[in-house]
This record gives structure tokens, C-alpha cells and sequence, in this order.
């Protein structure tokens, strides 16, 4: 009997205790809800500008550099002459054009979508076997996704795996990809079809950078911010919108609390499912009807813009399943038209919707998984059938919002 005793009241202080860490954790923290689980971000994360991603493979730094843009880049070229700097020709033509850097490794790549394929990427590879490249030497890759789908791959594949430093140029590629080691190509116009991880040696960012980006590229990158704060929830999705004026920041601290506010909720989901086995799939928020909108359009309209209308339709779709609230549902889609070119749908041909959401990795057989939101800071994963009344509500919702 004193035995059963000893284990009730051990069993009752565990469950006090318990209870207690998580009211801790909650003073402590932001938290939001990915499918039932909670996850957590430091309140104080605006003060912890640099910081560590747990990976599997290796853990890597994410620095922010507020020195000139190309003064770290210089170092690393200086530091070892076989290194070699890979980048987006718009980004050398603006900050490197001008520098004496002969005897360097440079290869400049066109960052066009169609240009991210397994053939560019195979260019890349003979330039580095060409040069004797080897894992003592590190590939600086600077410039946006493209280019980092480009030298993420080849980091991966190379040699089974070389040092590949990445250095965000755009404003979506530094709230977003620049951590959690994904990258794909396309293939036969579909996009990201030949795909792995790839976890970079380091990650440098440098909002100087943003200063050369038009309003096209901001709005981009703005989109998958307004994604990752509604995914984090109402503190997040508040900041965003005390911040982001008519589609527009005024400063670059703003844009780095942007930043950082968007890389934290990423943060605390890739180091919990790094391979997207179940909660990282909640990072496609707005991506299965995004990416079809980006295909139709022929990439006229920009990936993170593409995302915006890809949310919006994704809410859409939940308040009509009765998941979302109309209200919550009309309140998000308000902020997210202040970044979308309603003019770039002007005569979308959305036939092959079905047809590219088919090729989605979220679908297995006919059955799609949608992720949305029961509202800021709960995501769900929804199963749809891929039918003619899926096509039917999508167009309907495009004509009656667009």
C-alpha cells in the first residue's frame, strides 16, 4: 500500500510540474499550433539576431551583418583563391562590377526560373571539377532563390556534399529560404520536381541588399513574411501589420524585425520536423494554389505574390469547409491584397489548375492536403478530393476576389 501511495504522489507532483513549466514557458514565450502541437518562439527573439539552426546533417549559423554588402564576400575570396563565388548577374552588375578581382573563381548565373534545372545545375559542377574544386574549399553562393536552388543542389551533390555559404539577396530569400535546407529544380515546366536538403555551412544576411530591390521583389518577399505571421500567429501577424503599410516598410530595421520575426516561426518548425514528415508541410501555407498560379501566369507574377492569392484562396477554401471564421478569413485577405497586382490576373488561364495541384507533393493518390488555418496561429491539414468541384469553388473564388 505505501508503495501505491509513493506513486500517486509521484505521479501528482509530475503532473503539477508539468503544468507548472508550460505557464512558464507560455509567460516566456509566443507559441502557435501546427495540427494539435505547440510550438514556441523567445519573446525576447528581436534581441537574438544571430543564431543556430539545428540540423541533422549539421548544425549551421545564420549571422546578420550590418557592414557593407560585399565586404564579408571579399574576405572569403581573399581567404582562400579556390574558393568560388557563384551568383546572380544582376547582383555582380550592381555591387562587383567595378572590383579588380582577377585570379578569383567567379561564375555568374542568369536567375531566370527557366534556367533552375538539372542542366544548370550540372554547369556548375564541370566549372568546380574543372577547377579541381575540392571539400577544403567553400562555394559562396549570393543572390536570391534561384540561385540558391542552383548551389544548394550542386553543395548537396558535389563530392556528396561540399561548404556552400549562402548570402541572400532578396527580400524573400532572407525571410524565408535561406534556412531549412530545401532546394529543388524543375523539370519538364513544373516547378521543383527534382528536389533534396541541403543544409548550408552558414548563412550571412545583409539588409543593404534590399536597397538595390524593386517594388515587384519586396511585395514578393512580403508575401511569404505575411505567410510565416500568420502561421506564427496574433503577435506576429500584428507586427506585420503595424509594419507593412499599403504594401510598403519604411525602414530597414523594420524589414529586419520582418525578417527575424518570419526565420523564428520557420526556426521552430523545420528543428522539430526538418524533413517535412508532417508539421514542416504547414510551411506550404498558400504554396499548393501558389505554385499553379506561378506556372499559368509563366512566372509573370512573382513567387511571393503568388503565395499572397495562393493564402488567400487556401482561407477561402477553409471558411467554405467551415474550418476559418468569415470574418477572420475577410480580415487576413484585407492585409494580403495591399501586396497582389490584381492586373497580373487579368486574363489568367486557370484550365490547368487540377492538373498542376495533381503534381503537388502534398497530393497522395486524388487526395490533395491543404493547409490552412482555423485562425492566426493555428494551422490544419485538410483532405480534399482533387475534382470538378474543387476547380469549380478556386475559379469561383478567383473571379469573385480578383
Amino acid at each position: 500500500m505505501q508503495r501505491k501511495k509513493y506513486l500517486y504522489y509521484g505521479t501528482r507532483y509530475n503532473s503539477r510540474r508539468r503544468i507548472y513549466m508550460r505557464r512558464f514557458s507560455k509567460m516566456s514565450n509566443f507559441s502557435f499550433i501546427i495540427e494539435n502541437k505547440e510550438f514556441f518562439i523567445p519573446k525576447n527573439y528581436l534581441t537574438n539576431t544571430n543564431f543556430t539552426v539545428k540540423s541533422s546533417p549539421k548544425n549551421y549559423e545564420l549571422i546578420i551583418d550590418k557592414n557593407e554588402p560585399i565586404k564579408y564576400i571579399i574576405n572569403l575570396l581573399e581567404e582562400n583563391n579556390k574558393n568560388v563565388l557563384f551568383i546572380d548577374k544582376n547582383v555582380f552588375s550592381l555591387y562587383f562590377s567595378n572590383l579588380n578581382l582577377e585570379g578569383k573563381n567567379i561564375y555568374i548565373f542568369e536567375a531566370i526560373e527557366k534556367n533552375k534545372d538539372i542542366e544548370h545545375a550540372l554547369e556548375l559542377i564541370s566549372y568546380l571539377e574543372n577547377i579541381c574544386f575540392t571539400k577544403a574549399e567553400k562555394l559562396i553562393v549570393v543572390g536570391g532563390g534561384i540561385v540558391e536552388d542552383i548551389g544548394a543542389f550542386v553543395g548537396a551533390t558535389f563530392k556528396r556534399g561540399i561548404n556552400w555559404i549562402f548570402f541572400p539577396t532578396t527580400l524573400l530569400s532572407m525571410c524565408d529560404s535561406c534556412i531549412g535546407g530545401k532546394t529543388g529544380l524543375n523539370y519538364k515546366g513544373v516547378k521543383n520536381q527534382v528536389a533534396l536538403f541541403s543544409s548550408p555551412y552558414k548563412v550571412v544576411l545583409n539588409t543593404n541588399f534590399i536597397k538595390t530591390l524593386n517594388h515587384n521583389e519586396i511585395r514578393s518577399g512580403l508575401g511569404e513574411i505575411s505567410k510565416l505571421c500568420i502561421t506564427g500567429g496574433e503577435h506576429f501577424f500584428n507586427l506585420y501589420n503595424s509594419i507593412v503599410i499599403n504594401g510598403k516598410v519604411d525602414s530597414f530595421e523594420d524589414y529586419l524585425k520582418l525578417i527575424l520575426s518570419a526565420l523564428y516561426v520557420k526556426k521552430a518548425v523545420i528543428e522539430e520536423d526538418e524533413f517535412e514528415f508532417n508539421y514542416r508541410k504547414s510551411l506550404n501555407y498558400g504554396h499548393t494554389l501558389g505554385h499553379a498560379i506561378e506556372v499559368m501566369s509563366e512566372y509573370r507574377i512573382p513567387h511571393g505574390q503568388a503565395v499572397a492569392i495562393g493564402t488567400i484562396i487556401a482561407n477561402e477554401l477553409a471558411s467554405l469547409y467551415g474550418y476559418l471564421d468569415k470574418d477572420k478569413c475577410d480580415y487576413i485577405k484585407a492585409s494580403l491584397l495591399n501586396i497582389i497586382d490584381k492586373e497580373d490576373l487579368i486574363n489568367l488561364n486557370i484550365n490547368r489548375t487540377l492538373e498542376l495541384i495533381k503534381k503537388d507533393k502534398k497530393v497522395q493518390g486524388n487526395e490533395l492536403t491543404l493547409v490552412a488555418i482555423k485562425e492566426l496561429g493555428n494551422t490544419i491539414f485538410i483532405k480534399i478530393n482533387i475534382n470538378e468541384t474543387l476547380f469549380n469553388n478556386i475559379k469561383s473564388i478567383l473571379e469573385k476576389e480578383f
